[in-house]
């Protein structure tokens, strides 16, 4: 059988089962399993073994559970409080200011725990019942923590990035580093949208009246909440970009510094430990089961020929520089649509990988265009996972139209940043030039 019709019942297997409501993980995996059995026979099987216990055995993907660790331990260490207390007072009158505010404390949290639902958690929690009281349209409440929320995964330290450095073997601190910069982008994109839009319609985002505001001595007595995130931010990224630790001992670095944030706090409790323990197994094994089964799907499709086949049409129809790399970008965001990130990511990666040299893409920046495209699925129907989140903890009167309507300018923001990455990429290399040749 052709490999171009083993592609398209792979493929056509893979979205109906998908369709039908199975877990990613069963789906990849049952899949890779039942193609190995058929075209190589049963005892072809530790194929599958293989690849997966050469996943598993690798030092960088330790990075992964500690950052998760980090990530559920500054979730309820009281960091955050502090952080939106200190942005409320100093943002609260301006036009737009607690939107603002919120993005931007979302992007710190992003620089502390590199996944999307912590910074959602969070600040759907604290600051959209605040937003909703002072008048915000729900719309711009919901819509900017969703869309800070998920730079998560595009800033350091980001375990997407931590994954695809993992597969491509590729400077994990170069990609931070290039990450952080498109992160700071696509934030300041987002902090400009908010005060446009509420510029041009104030009551989208009404400033705090001026009798509720803060006084010069609250603002500036509030600026000791961002000293414990900016200390662990430049512990994490600061040992990785000098060269003092790798990225898994830097990962370590901030689950240690993570409990230390929330012992100040006194918040570490044995319940607390016990509960991000269980918390921690449950997020990594949820991960795990989708990385390794998505390898054996991948290592299935590449032994039966799919670089080479790739390959070939590529030369053979002559694709162009752009058509390939609009392709890629095109692909990602469909599949972001079904699937989470680091499935596209162990899809994708094993046949785009020996289309890089022939195509010239520098892996560092594609990586990184990976994290600012995949961002939005977490934010499109129907895989969108972090809207049934926000759904799970807004007000009741935040309905799942509104929180539909309130995510389209904020992917529309993103993907404009995505264009910027791609039309300039000195935006994503400047950084890991800087810091690392």
């Amino acid at each position: 059988m052709s490999i171009e019709l083993i592609s398209i019942l792979l493929f056509g297997s893979m979205l109906l089962l998908l369709v039908s409501g199975l877990p990613v993980a069963f789906v990849l995996g049952g899949l890779a399993v039942v193609f190995t059995g058929v075209f190589w026979g049963p005892e072809s099987l530790f194929i599958i073994l293989a690849r997966t216990f050469s996943m598993m055995s690798s030092t960088t993907l330790v990075a992964a559970p500690l950052f998760v660790l980090m990530a559920v331990v500054l979730e309820r260490s009281g960091v955050a409080e502090d952080l939106y207390e200190m942005m409320y007072r100093w943002s609260g009158g301006v036009k737009g200011g607690l939107a603002v505010g919120t993005v931007l404390v979302c992007t710190l949290i992003a620089a502390m725990s590199g996944i999307a639902s912590t910074g959602v958690v969070m600040m759907g929690v604290m600051a959209l019942p605040e937003m909703l009281k002072r008048g915000y349209d729900k719309r711009i409440a919901t819509g900017c923590i969703l869309a800070g929320g998920v730079l998560g995964p595009l800033i350091p330290p980001s375990i997407a990035l931590v994954l695809y450095g993992t597969m491509a073997q590729v400077s994990i601190g170069g990609l931070f580093a290039g990450g952080m910069a498109a992160g700071l982008v696509c934030s300041l994109l987002i902090v400009g949208y908010i005060l446009i839009r509420c510029y041009i319609n104030p009551k989208m985002g009404p400033a705090i009246p001026v009798e509720e505001r803060a006084d010069w001595d609250a603002k500036i007595a509030s600026l000791k909440g961002v000293i414990l995130p900016l200390l662990l931010i430049t512990a994490v990224l600061g040992s990785i970009y000098s060269g003092i630790a790798t990225p898994t001992e830097a990962a370590a670095v901030g689950a240690l510094g993570a409990f230390v944030c929330s012992a100040i706090h006194r918040r570490l409790t044995w319940d607390l430990i016990k509960s991000v323990a269980y918390t921690t197994i449950q997020v990594q094994g949820f991960m795990m089961w989708i990385l390794f089964a998505a390898q054996g799907f991948a290592a299935v499709y590449m032994g039966l020929g799919a670089s080479r086949m790739v390959v070939n049409l590529v030369r053979e129809y002559q694709v162009g520089w752009w058509t390939m790399l609009i392709g890629i970008q095109v692909v990602w965001f469909l599949l972001g649509c079904v699937i989470d990130a680091w499935s596209i990511l162990m899809i994708t990666l094993p046949i785009i990988l020996p289309l890089m040299p022939l195509y010239g893409f520098d892996p560092l920046w594609l990586g990184v265009l990976y994290a600012v495209n995949t961002q939005t699925g977490y934010l499109t129907p129907p895989f969108g996972t972090m809207l049934f989140m926000m759904k799970g903890i807004a007000p009741k009167e935040v309905t799942m139209s509104d929180i539909y309507r309130s995510i389209v300018p904020f992917v529309t923001t993103q993907l404009f940043c995505l264009v910027l990455c791609i039309l300039f990429p000195r935006i994503v290399t400047w950084l890991p030039d800087l810091l690392f040749k």
